[in-house]
């Protein structure tokens, strides 16, 4: 790992300590000091500096929202001018800026861990560790720690002398909005399909020579991006895909992959092969990077990508490239009863429908935790979110919206997309497509029948089947693996047929699920604790939860104990 010279302080009141490391780099000119990460038009430290000199001093935050909407990619800014910062993330948040206060100013990071570590910042915040234990994620831009705070998606911060920041909201997605088109399918799908292949086309011109490397699953998304790159011609493709050998996940890439022409390997994920990751130092060490404050930080691929690596499969300036993501844009993530719209309700009841349905679904990662009380305080937070955004009830057909805009702010910007920390952590650029303004601006326009079972995303890329992979190959098929497990699946399920399929699945996610998982997320404990357990873990987020929230000093619960860091 490099570590810059910390840079002279020039901005009077605001500390920034952010180092040139991770893809951040730092731009002096224009009298201005421009700390810069990301990629896409625009997004570059020289030009945002050029562009933020016009100002002659300290900006107006509509000012520097406009500069802000003027950036079409994915990035965070830091710029010091004579006396002020501002600091800013994109819409979708996705390069953290934390700050905090201590006795001689403020400070900015990038790595809120290590500000919070910095500024000695320990007293846990109880609604931000009840959400944090529920979930997985806090609510809105609470933090777990008191005094450490967050930016959140397509948000901007102006700090200047004897003042509290200024923060402004420059851009929000809102698929709640009232004012949107006349509904086409036909147009819809033209559109959408320009849309993604315009998109592609940018992210491969953005790599150039460089290898894209794209973990291949058997879904939608990640298919989505190679076949779209093989159909615009580009070649300079790898793939890969990882879990329990004979998976139907590697089983469907694979056969995807072959037929588009692009390489692909496969790393075996068993729970062995877990255990070694989460007992190494890097682990450790990742957690620390990644670590917002506001979730646990994402597992998905990095004891894979690190055995690619050290096999030569993944050269170090191969640019990542994954699916994140297109199945909640899309609207896979509306659930029942979100999917109907309401009829003879009440404004009260439809909010409380709408909360209702959001604490079932995110905050149940155990179930001694969803009591009536706790229940009661999680909707309160999500209500007064909800209210800060301005997300009030319209058109019944539109309530949906507000659902969807809970999600993406809390679940998909603080805690899918910190797995883009992954790759940065091991020392390469990445893109996500799936997330480009373009998408964010269609969808947000999108009423719920076109959302519905992702039917205008599905119909989409079934009729343009790009590179002839959407016609005969099966999505998301699934398969019981390891195999020695599916006789003993068998009788037991069997046994539990007299009684009910409720009995029967929490048998399963107690004694089953520990094996089966892709990912082997639940080897961050032993066996025999997950199958004694009696709390009602959901499934392995749950229980590196429980992980993240120990180094914290936080129970599983939310209650702090003592701080053993």
């Amino acid at each position: 790992m490099k570590v810059a010279v910390k840079p002279p302080r020039v901005s009077g009141n605001c500390d920034v300590d952010i180092q040139q490391e991770f893809g951040w780099r730092r731009y002096d000119g224009e009298g201005l000091v421009v700390w810069a990460k990301g990629y896409g038009k625009g997004v570059d430290g020289t030009f945002v500096a050029a562009e933020a000199a016009r100002w002659r001093g300290p900006p107006t935050v509509e000012q520097a929202g406009q500069l802000l909407n003027k950036l079409d990619g994915h990035f965070a800014f830091v710029i010091e001018g004579s006396g002020w910062t501002l600091a800013a993330v994109d819409a979708v948040r996705s390069i953290p800026l934390a700050f905090a206060q201590s006795s001689d100013g403020w400070h900015v990071d990038d790595q809120a861990e290590r500000l919070r570590a910095r500024l000695g910042l320990d007293e846990v915040v109880p609604d931000a560790a009840l959400a944090l234990a529920m979930a997985g994620y806090t609510i809105n831009a609470s933090t777990l720690f008191r005094g450490l705070q967050q930016l959140s998606p397509g948000e901007l911060a102006l700090f200047t002398p004897d003042q509290p920041p200024e923060r402004q909201r420059y851009y929000m997605y809102r698929p709640w909005r009232a004012d949107k088109p006349a509904y086409d399918p036909e147009k819809a799908r033209t559109t959408l399909a320009e849309t993604t292949l315009k998109v592609i086309d940018n992210v491969m011109q953005s790599v150039g020579d460089r290898l894209l490397v794209v973990p291949l699953s058997a879904g939608l998304d990640s298919r989505l991006i190679v076949s779209a790159a093989r159909h615009l011609g580009y070649k300079n493709i790898r793939t890969f895909a990882y879990g329990r050998k004979g998976n139907h996940e590697a089983k469907a890439s694979k056969v995807i992959a072959e037929r588009l022409g692009y390489d692909w390997r496969f790393v075996p994920t068993d729970t062995a092969f877990m255990r070694r990751h989460y007992a190494s130092a890097d682990w450790q060490e990742y957690l620390n990077f990644a670590d917002s404050h506001q979730s646990v930080p994402f597992v998905q691929d990095l004891p894979q990508i690190q055995q690619l690596k050290h096999d030569g499969y993944i050269p170090d300036d191969a640019v990542l490239c994954n699916g994140n993501s297109g199945d909640y844009i899309s609207g896979n993530h509306i659930v029942p009863p979100m999917d109907e719209v309401p009829k003879s309700l009440t404004t009260d009841q439809r909010h409380a429908r709408i909360t209702g349905t959001l604490f079932s679904k995110h905050f149940a990662l155990w179930s001694s935790l969803q009591t009536p009380a706790r229940r009661k305080e999680i909707e309160r937070q999500l209500s007064a979110s909800l209210a800060l955004a301005d997300a009030v009830l319209g058109a019944p057909e539109n309530d949906y919206g507000l659902y969807e805009y809970a999600e993406f702010q809390d679940r998909q910007c603080k805690y899918v997309i910190t797995g883009q920390r992954i790759y940065e952590f091991l020392g390469h650029e990445w893109r996500l497509p799936l997330w480009d303004r373009a998408f964010l601006d269609l969808f947000e326009t999108i009423p719920l029948e076109g959302k519905i079972g992702q039917r205008l995303y599905i119909e989409m890329l079934e009729a343009e089947n790009w590179a002839d992979v959407w016609k005969d190959l099966p999505v998301n098929k699934k398969t019981i693996k390891p195999e020695w497990i599916r006789p003993l699946r068998w009788l037991a399920k069997a046994a539990h047929a007299p009684v009910s399929k409720k009995s029967w699945h929490r048998f399963e996610r107690r004694y089953f699920q520990y094996w089966m998982e892709l990912g082997g997320q639940s080897a961050i404990r032993p066996y025999k604790l997950v199958a004694l357990d009696r709390r009602g873990a959901r499934h392995g987020a749950a229980w590196l939860t429980e992980a993240y929230l120990a180094r914290h000093g936080v129970a599983f619960d939310g209650t702090p104990v003592n701080r053993n860091v």
